[in-house]
């Protein structure tokens, strides 16, 4: 008896995939047999759709029995609870990058003490007793006093929680005090790198001239004076487009063992300059199959280089695992995954929720730490309407997706894009379904070598 599935022709097979993240490759016969609901299969293919729940000897029950484990490991976040709370402890910022919301301006905000003390208040309630607690901004640096707070004072107002404490800085203003404080503290530190000198000042300019690049390196080098190893995250504008090679190398070149390349968002700034930073999805997927070519270039000749973006997929994809990203989540992280605070105190369903805010307006605000608390933001109508509006199962271009699975839709983008959570906008779509097309691709050619690599990324998530 055939089990639950998703397919796609790929290439002279079917790709196969279903809810607990299994996946197979038939050829024609053999998938029509599947779609038949024929026990027509050689014992070695019958055993692997076996395995992979595609096809069962038992009873329904029994079926449904079999896989309950798997697909409980595969949505294993929904029993989580919200695990990221966001400080946004300032909106003003030290650069002008083209693609970011952040002020920088006269109108900037700053958190004071007593508003991060009430944010802790709050976010004691949560249920969950492992947190991450992350400074963004603008530049989280240029109010360091609230970092400082919050870091020191949130194990003794929640001392039955593991507290992991992250800061996103693109490390101009770091100093050896702030960078001693983050290594005696275990504070993570990420940052931004775009790529070569010249690409990374063009999209992180400094108001005044000079180069943010040089900063960054003697941002980093004082980390790692002080033994701490940040991470990094790349955004790709139309300017980066032509050059993934050299990006994948300047990331080698400053020591960087991870990439994230990630397509950019028409939110903010990036809305604004769309037509001179943006670009079609294809134009992304031509750079991102490039950048990955040659990561996989480097890796195959023993350089451990990971690309985040496809490591998230590959443990779905290979292990099976229930991911805690929150943008590839049914449904997404918005609320139920995380929450984002800003510097006056209102409560967001997520980053992108104030990031919209940001822009004027104010649909994904849950509270105010002044006025309300965690219970009241989770049960809040606008909670549960980016809840439901992000469910896979529920949205007709997603439910019987072959990429389901391992995807997630951003409710606050569509929003923002079309003025409706759920009508998808389309070209994050089409950039995640591209993704995916690559890299089963290299999963059908089945290159021992290039499978090996794959598992250890996956097992980096």
């Amino acid at each position: 008896m055939r089990g639950q599935f998703y397919f796609k022709r790929v290439r002279d097979q079917y790709l196969v995939t279903n809810d607990t993240g299994a996946y197979a490759f038939l050829n024609d016969r053999d998938f029509r047999a599947l779609l038949d609901d024929r026990d027509d299969f050689t014992d070695e293919t019958r055993e692997r759709l076996k395995a992979g729940l595609f096809w069962t000897d038992e009873s329904r029950e029994g079926y449904l029995r079999r896989g309950e484990p798997a697909l409980r490991d595969a949505q294993r976040y929904l029993l989580e609870g919200t695990s990221l709370f966001i400080l946004a402890v300032t909106n003003a910022c030290n650069l002008r990058c083209v693609y970011c919301q952040a002020h920088g301006t006269a109108s900037a905000r700053q958190m004071t003490l007593e508003t991060a003390h009430r944010a802790l208040l709050r976010i004691r309630d949560c249920p969950s007793r492992q947190l991450t607690i992350e400074f963004q901004g603008g530049e989280p640096l240029l109010n360091f006093d609230v970092i400082r707070y919050v870091v020191e004072t949130a194990p003794s107002i929640m001392p039955d929680k593991a507290i992991a404490f992250t800061v996103v800085s693109n490390l101009l203003l770091l100093t050896d005090d702030m960078a001693a404080f983050f290594r005696r503290h275990h504070v993570s530190v990420s940052t931004s790198l775009d790529g070569p000198p010249a690409l990374h000042d063009r999209n992180r300019p400094l108001p005044g001239g000079g180069s943010s690049s040089a900063g960054l390196c003697r941002g980093l080098e004082r980390l790692r004076t002080h033994g701490i190893q940040p991470g990094a995250i790349q955004t790709t504008t139309r300017a980066s487009l032509d050059c993934p090679e050299q990006i994948v190398e300047t990331y080698a070149q400053l020591c960087f063992r991870q990439l994230f390349l990630r397509p950019l968002t028409r939110l903010g700034a990036a809305a604004r300059h769309w037509d001179s930073v943006g670009y079609a999805p294809d134009e992304f997927l031509a750079f991102y199959r490039r950048a990955l070519n040659e990561i996989l270039r480097r890796s195959l000749r023993g350089e451990k280089l990971v690309e985040y973006q496809a490591a998230l997929f590959l443990s779905k994809i290979l292990n099976g695992r229930g991911v805690n990203y929150m943008e590839l989540r049914s449904p997404c992280g918005a609320g139920l995954g995380q929450m984002a605070v800003n510097a006056s105190g209102n409560v967001y369903t997520c980053d992108e929720g104030r990031m919209v805010a940001e822009m004027g307006d104010e649909a994904f605000l849950l509270g105010n730490v002044a006025d309300s608390g965690y219970q009241d933001w989770i049960e809040s109508p606008r909670c549960k309407a980016v809840c439901a509006a992000s469910l896979l199962e529920s949205l007709p271009c997603c439910c019987d997706c072959v990429y389901k699975p391992y995807c997630g839709v951003c409710p606050v983008v569509n929003y923002a894009l079309c003025g409706n959570l759920a009508k998808n906008s389309g070209d994050r779509c089409r950039i995640y379904a591209g993704i995916l097309d690559i890299l089963f691709e290299y999963l059908q050619m089945g290159n021992p070598a290039v499978l090996n690599v794959f598992r250890e990324w996956s097992d980096q998530v």
